[in-house]
């Protein structure tokens, strides 16, 4: 029996997955969705499902901050994981450091008056680029908006400024691809070079890397 866990980023849910994950239970996989609950969802957070097969693969897709989001024990016992344009610091430790702090102070801000919806739709259209905001999402975006959930998007947004020293994210036997998208108008490239370089440290086999021209935060 194999399995998938998704953890979706800051700001989104798992309506980014609809697609894939039909695709996957078309296959007989069983799929779940760990849900932040930042728009009119519950709060999820699912567990591996026991079973006696050797052969049996438990994959996490993981987007962006998703791996400060989802349960350590769920993250240490996958078999496989997709880190999708993920980080463990998103303060960058180079030149753009106060540039990126600045950036999250005004986020911030916004989060604690009434330009929370201007901001998330900025958030969105740069998640995005260089492509448009995929139509599915686009429609519901409004409905999101009149049903957002603040006290769990401001608790999650202060993880962005996690600056401590990584723990065992993953266990070293870990199968780990990680994709990179090269215009990521969110994710500094420092912050995602910094992130390779620790899974390289701390996996036996190395991680796969992919890295994809003419796509942003959002693939």
């Amino acid at each position: 029996m194999n399995q998938i866990i998704s953890q979706h980023g800051w700001a989104f849910d798992s309506s980014l997955w609809q697609e894939l994950k039909k695709k996957y239970e078309e296959n007989n996989w069983i799929w779940q969705d760990n849900e932040r609950g930042y728009f009119n969802k519950t709060l999820v957070s699912p567990k591996w499902i026991n079973n006696n097969s050797f052969k049996r693969k438990n994959i996490i897709i993981i987007h962006s901050l998703g791996i400060h989001l989802i349960d350590k024990n769920t993250l240490i016992n996958a078999s496989h994981i997709v880190f999708i344009n993920s980080f463990y610091k998103f303060i960058p430790d180079n030149k753009d450091k106060k540039l990126v702090i600045r950036s999250l102070e005004r986020m911030k801000k916004k989060l604690n008056n009434q330009e929370i919806k201007l901001m998330l739709k900025e958030f969105y259209k740069n998640s995005f680029f260089p492509n448009e905001i995929n139509l599915n999402y686009q429609k519901t975006i409004s409905y999101k908006f009149d049903n957002a959930n603040i006290f769990n998007l401001k608790s999650d947004f202060n993880k962005l400024s996690i600056n401590e020293k990584p723990p065992l994210l993953v266990s070293k036997d870990c199968n780990v691809l990680i994709i990179k998208s090269i215009n990521d108008r969110i994710l500094n490239s420092n912050s995602s070079k910094s992130f390779i370089e620790l899974m390289s440290k701390t996996l036996t086999k190395k991680p796969r890397i992919i890295e994809i021209e003419n796509q942003g935060h959002i693939i």
